[in-house]
């Protein structure tokens, strides 16, 4: 199962909001939170963010087609790259 990270911040309602956004694809993801203090810096002003690794799945307000599409096209092209080796 894909562990992905939530990055938010303390009294944060869009954060709360997106958590509950994302909960609806626990059982496909499993989702981690952690605060942006905790070396996430870089994402303070655009909380909450949920990456995959060091990729953007979508912040703000997330949405869940978003987040199952940029899912997607990153395994997409993981798998290609696969293909590609594998060719040469």
């Amino acid at each position: 199962m894909k562990t992905l990270n939530l990055v938010v911040t303390k009294n944060c309602e869009l954060c709360e909001k997106g958590h509950e956004t994302i909960k609806s694809l626990g059982l496909f993801l499993n989702v981690e939170t952690v605060e942006v203090e905790d070396g996430y810096q870089e994402y303070l002003l655009r909380v909450p963010v949920l990456l995959d690794g060091d990729k953007i799945l979508d912040e703000g307000i997330l949405s869940k087609t978003t987040i199952l599409k940029n899912l997607l096209f990153l395994d997409l092209i993981m798998f290609m790259g696969q293909i590609w080796e594998m060719n040469m």
